[in-house]
């Protein structure tokens, strides 16, 4: 134990196999990266401008831009009543601002969230492989991490998760996932919220990657009736609008719970960027005209991706369903850290699947929040590489 830190980094130093950050070799292709490549859109840009002249530059409201807050709980409320909650009184299935948290981007609101719920011992079920920072932030606060593996296609099993989840304090769902592409079925929802219904766990939908999905609808767990009373539902400018430099994500939640992510929140770091609010509601008025181009753009990349990397001898993948990532076997029988290295000194840039979980070994991720060219260039680097590691 080192002795100039704490035992929360400490442990943290212990377990996370999350990439400190570097840049990338000269000529590399980096295909490693979850940040979308398209400019800030430009009504974004303008409302930013707009709310600095107006004199947005000062302390804002400590729990969130009213505002703001007011049209997230609307667009909430909106996604309840698309669904069979739509039965009940407006008032029940009405989101109000209270329930609204926002934070230093979504990473801000999951740090916020388990500081806020999760003590020494806790345990939260992660459906793995899954994102990495889940697993970083249950070990700094000393709770306890229930890996439960996915299915062969990278889906939840449904009778797994929900035994995990029934003697958990959380269950933390990355919906459509990273590092694997799946989408959680409306159905899969439904069932894990019934299957809890007599318990204490409160489920938390990342669903940050909520925009982009390929041929497989998307269900909001907003829109399930049967979550309501469990449900952290968190969500960010950072994937939809390629803002991910505007640091800011929000979650919807029930009021109680929502206050206490808001109070951890503020305590870090006192009030959001009042200007960047300000510009997040010109980006959730404008909503899928802004989106929509980068969809079709990821839809084309995407086709590429699986054509080309299915070509490569002894990979193997679901294709991807959402995000911006493929996950696919390597097929070599080394770990998939130092397939990743031996690949990055190829010219190529991936993550390691190990970094997501136990079973994301003998996987790596590949983004495809890139070019076309650098991303045929990439998987033909992934090819040359990997034929040269069988050797």
């Amino acid at each position: 134990m080192n002795p100039l830190i704490s035992p929360a980094l400490q442990r943290i130093r212990e377990t996370s196999l999350r990439p400190a950050g570097t840049r990338p070799l000269p000529g590399a292709v980096d295909l490693s990266m979850g940040e979308p490549d398209f400019d800030a859109p430009r009504p974004v840009i303008e409302a930013l401008y707009q709310a600095l002249l107006d004199g947005h530059t000062h302390y804002g409201n400590l729990n969130g831009d009213p505002e703001l807050r007011s049209l997230i709980a609307q667009q909430a409320t909106d996604a309840r009543r698309q669904t069979s909650i739509a039965v009940d009184s407006h008032e029940r299935t009405a989101v109000t601002p209270d329930q609204i948290s926002i934070g230093h981007g979504a990473t801000g609101i999951l740090a916020a969230i388990i500081l806020a719920l999760i003590g020494k011992g806790d345990r939260v079920a992660l459906p793995e492989p899954t994102y990495s920072l889940y697993s970083d932030l249950v070990e700094m606060v000393g709770g306890e991490v229930v890996w439960v593996p996915l299915d062969h296609n990278q889906h939840v099993v449904l009778e797994s998760t929900l035994a995990a989840a029934r003697t958990a304090k959380m269950l933390i769902l990355c919906n459509p996932g990273n590092p694997t592409g799946a989408v959680v079925p409306k159905e899969t929802l439904e069932a894990l919220g019934k299957g809890l219904a007599d318990t204490d766990t409160i489920i938390v939908s990342d669903e940050a990657y909520r925009a982009f999905t390929y041929g497989t609808s998307f269900t909001s767990a907003l829109e399930i009736p049967e979550l309501a009373e469990r449900l952290i539902q968190v969500d960010t400018l950072s994937k939809t609008y390629a803002l991910t430099g505007f640091r800011l994500g929000w979650s919807v939640a029930p009021e109680p719970i929502a206050k206490a992510i808001s109070q951890v929140g503020r305590t870090i770091a006192g009030a959001p960027n009042a200007a960047v609010q300000k510009a997040a509601i010109s980006a959730l008025r404008s909503g899928k005209e802004l989106y929509a181009p980068m969809l079709r753009e990821y839809v084309s990349r995407r086709n590429v991706v699986v054509k080309e990397l299915s070509e490569v001898p002894g990979v193997e993948f679901s294709d991807p369903e959402g995000a911006f990532y493929v996950f696919f076997r390597h097929g070599l029988s080394i770990p998939s850290a130092e397939v990743c290295a031996a690949l990055a000194n190829k010219g190529v840039l991936l993550r390691a699947g190990s970094e997501y979980g136990p079973s994301g070994e003998g996987y790596l991720r590949m983004s495809f929040a890139t070019s076309v060219p650098q991303i045929q260039e990439g998987i033909h680097r992934i090819k040359q590489g990997l034929a040269e590691l069988k050797k």
